[in-house]
């Protein structure tokens, strides 16, 4: 088992002097909910490259579907059938562009045909939730509690589960993803990330490879770098963490302890950064991060790093590079993207498409019931702020209800003094179904659960 490391301290001051912060423009935007006595909550938006259309996980266990047109974001359907909080969505592979995957605390994976808006393939796991998700090729992997479950996609809909794991953690499987190479890994609860290989066997004593601890509930990892080979993790504590969770499972690598960076006050760290930037005023401080985006062109990570408002800054992570390539420290720089002007409350969900030099740059979900497209595109830029100016709301004309300002998300507003539980895993109820309560860090109060 791989601990925790005593990584070189990441610097709580900017690493680089402050340079020229873009701002991209919300170019299009649209309400998810109709009904303000009965508010809804975006948990997640993804967007689609190979088809255009943006998808919406909300906390009235629908999925809306948008298709951009121009600067407008246009309702073209939603999909109905899960009974409990989705917990993770996502599109296939471009090999399947009409098919979108979601999860469900009720117990649910399901493969929607978007073109339909009916279900084409539907996975059940018996008196248990289902947190997190992960297909690769025909294989499907899913978390529960204290089990990562696989199935066959090619033995249909309905089919019982392939194999499980059920030997390294012992709480709630907050994430699972699967690497390129056929390993799969899982985040608990627990404190743990599990490695297992399972390209050929699922034998528990053959695919078994390690075991990360966090000694912190993990909420949400990703993989990133040119191999996948690194690791970026945020916990129950929005403390981040950094690995290089591809050598730490090469036996050939001496060591096998490859956490180089832990921010255990990220927040502090971010807002510092934002602090000494052209960003500071429109993120006076950072209430709480969303997770992380890595920008392969520029072989750059970014924290994503919010503000109770709205703004969401994305934060560069200076990796230190080793004699032996590996990397061995990081620090947060100062931010030079902002997105702000579109939402105005929590931001749940930030997904880049693209550089935002053409099109949409990214696509972002939030409390405020609000789906909004980004750019940097001047053109693009115009005609979303002409479209706004000529319905006389928010750019790409808000739906059914006007700009977001009143929307839903000041039903939790964030009180003085008024500790809340932590971000959930994945938009899991409340926070986190133990029950943790995150307390005020550094003056700053913690974010009420809105589940």
């Amino acid at each position: 088992m791989a601990g925790a490391s005593q990584a070189q301290p990441s610097t709580s001051a900017p690493a680089a002097p402050p340079g020229a912060l873009k701002l991209p423009q919300c170019c299009g935007s649209a309400r998810v909910d109709f009904n303000f006595s009965d508010p809804c909550y975006v948990f997640r938006a993804v967007p689609n490259p190979a088809s255009g259309l943006v998808a919406a996980s909300v906390s009235n266990h629908t999925i809306k579907l948008y298709q951009p047109t121009g600067p407008q974001l246009s309702l073209v359907g939603e999909l109905r059938g899960h009974t409990g909080t989705i917990t993770d969505i996502s599109f296939c592979a471009s090999s399947s562009p009409s098919l979108l995957l979601s999860s469900s605390a009720d117990g649910t994976v399901v493969a929607w045909d978007t073109r339909t808006g009916q279900p084409a393939e539907r996975y059940e796991v018996r008196g248990q939730e289902v947190f997190s998700f992960s297909s690769l090729g025909h294989m499907l992997a899913a978390g529960s509690t204290g089990e990562v479950l696989f199935w066959d996609r090619r033995q249909g809909s309905g089919s019982r589960t392939l194999a499980k794991l059920d030997d390294t953690h012992m709480e709630d499987v907050t994430q699972v993803r699967f690497h390129s190479s056929g390993r799969v890994l899982s985040g608990s609860t627990d404190g743990l990330i599990a490695v297992h290989d399972v390209s050929k066997s699922f034998d528990d004593d053959d695919v078994f490879q390690a075991a990360i601890n966090i000694t912190n509930s993990v909420e949400e990892f990703g993989m990133y770098g040119s191999d996948g080979g690194r690791l970026w993790i945020r916990t129950g504590t929005e403390s981040v963490h950094l690995w290089e969770w591809l050598r730490a499972t090469d036996e050939a690598v001496p060591g096998g302890d490859m956490q180089f960076a832990d921010f255990a006050e990220a927040r502090n760290t971010a807002s510092q950064a934002c602090a000494a930037s052209a960003a500071a005023s429109l993120l006076p401080q950072v209430d709480y991060l969303v997770g992380c985006h890595y920008d392969a062109a520029s072989s750059q990570l970014f924290l994503l790093a919010g503000h109770n408002d709205g703004p969401v800054a994305f934060v560069p992570v200076l990796e230190q590079a080793g004699p032996q390539g590996n990397m061995v420290a990081a620090a947060m720089a100062c931010p030079g993207v902002a997105l702000a002007g579109g939402h105005s409350s929590i931001v749940r969900s930030v997904q880049c498409v693209g550089d935002g030099s053409s099109g949409v740059f990214a696509v972002t979900g939030g409390e405020d019931a609000l789906v909004c497209m980004w750019t940097l595109d001047p053109a693009l830029a115009a005609a979303g702020a002409a479209a706004a100016a000529a319905g006389g709301g928010a750019a790409g004309g808000q739906q059914a209800g006007g700009s977001g300002g009143a929307g839903p998300a000041r039903q939790h507003a964030h009180g003085q003094g008024q500790p809340g539980g932590g971000r959930g895993g994945g938009g899991r109820q409340g926070g986190g179904r133990h029950g943790k309560q995150q307390q005020q860090q550094g003056g700053k109060n913690r974010r009420p659960s809105p589940y």
